[in-house]
């Protein structure tokens, strides 16, 4: 079995309030983002910023929790290595909460990627990777601490040269599910398109 990690931490500057409360289809961002992921894995440890953490309700799969000290708000690979620390799996599906569309579907189609040599599996979405989204090997908790104690946040160089690259352009008939949401506009577009 895996588990998940739903990324809400972030301030949503751009947004302009907390996308896990933003709302398509009549739920908020981050009650989808725990849908997509409950059938697919045993724990889902959402990673929540302490302004809103309390705002969160969810079932007894989803275990609440702050990015840990001393890497507080420190983004993405913060929020991988809180996860990374509690899970006692040997795998786990990282999710940012701003990827509304992604379903099982998507987890289990990632998840096809998946072999002994590889320590993660991630989409590429119009030619540019989504390294914050995909299956993490649970070992690469001591390289995500280290990279973030060297003050380097970049999600992209906590892989070793063993990630599977996915082009989901090429690979998957629902590309478009890969793609985040970063401001209104990009939502009030969305339920235009998609309905």
């Amino acid at each position: 079995m895996a588990d998940g990690i739903i990324l809400t931490g972030g301030m949503s500057e751009r947004f302009g309030s907390p996308k896990a409360f933003a709302v398509w289809k009549e739920s908020y961002f981050y009650e989808r983002a725990v849908h997509a992921l409950q059938t697919e894995v045993k724990t889902i440890w959402l990673i929540s910023h302490p302004s809103f953490a309390g705002r969160i309700q969810a079932g007894e799969q989803v275990k609440v929790r702050e990015d840990l000290p001393p890497h507080k708000e420190k983004g993405p690979l913060a929020g991988l290595f809180t996860g990374l620390s509690y899970t006692e799996e040997e795998w786990v599906f990282m999710l940012p909460v701003d990827m509304p569309l992604i379903t099982a579907e998507e987890v289990r189609f990632l998840s096809s990627y998946i072999t002994p040599e590889t320590d993660a599996v991630i989409p590429e979405v119009g030619g540019r990777l989504a390294p914050a989204c995909g299956w993490f090997r649970a070992d690469l908790l001591s390289k995500a601490e280290a990279q973030l104690e060297s003050g380097d946040y970049r999600m992209k160089n906590v892989f070793s040269g063993k990630e599977r690259v996915v082009d989901v352009n090429q690979a998957y008939c629902r590309p478009e599910a890969f793609e985040n949401i970063n401001t209104v506009r990009q939502l009030e577009e969305l339920n235009r398109k998609v309905k």
